[in-house]
């Protein structure tokens, strides 16, 4: 143990709640099929390349937009993402919803992205990293030690 004051009930409580959502997760993710993985994994990298363009005030690759628009549909329709009981997936749903009708108005003349919805791909990129994290790190393995919490299975090594 790193640290010498012993953990209180609240930071136990803590460290198991990490714990059991990386399980919960692991759970979800272990349910996809490889379809619904690919277009997680494509709405993904898409949503993250339009991040990075956003942030250096890039135009935004026209395979990006198509593929937010498309997997954003394919996870909407064919997998009733918007209706999930899992909270991560209904918030993946809604900001790639939001973001693809904005896309597809913004191809349509009907409007324009504001500055702040873009923004938003971040904010999906972000939403599907959390989904995706099943494995804690380093740090957080030194955390349940340090609060007496076992973890059997893999460890992201960073």
């Amino acid at each position: 143990m790193t640290n010498d004051t012993k953990p209180t009930a609240r930071e136990i409580a803590f460290w198991e709640g990490i714990k059991q959502d990386m399980l919960d997760r692991a759970d979800i993710v272990a349910d996809f099929d490889d379809a619904e993985t690919e277009a997680l994994n494509e709405l993904h990298y898409a949503s993250s390349s339009m991040s990075e363009d956003v942030h250096y005030l890039m135009h935004l690759a026209y395979r990006d937009v198509v593929n937010i628009c498309r997997y954003s549909d394919i996870l909407r329709n064919d997998y009733g993402w918007h209706h999930s009981e899992c909270n991560e997936k209904r918030e993946i749903s809604s900001v790639a919803l939001k973001l693809s009708i904005g896309l597809r108005d913004e191809a349509g003349d009907a409007g324009r992205l504001s500055f702040d919805d873009a923004q938003m791909f971040h904010r999906l990129s972000s939403c599907i990293t959390t989904l995706k994290r099943t494995k804690p790190n380093k740090y957080q393995m030194e955390r349940f030690a340090e609060h007496g919490i076992t973890w059997e299975g893999e460890v992201d090594e960073h």
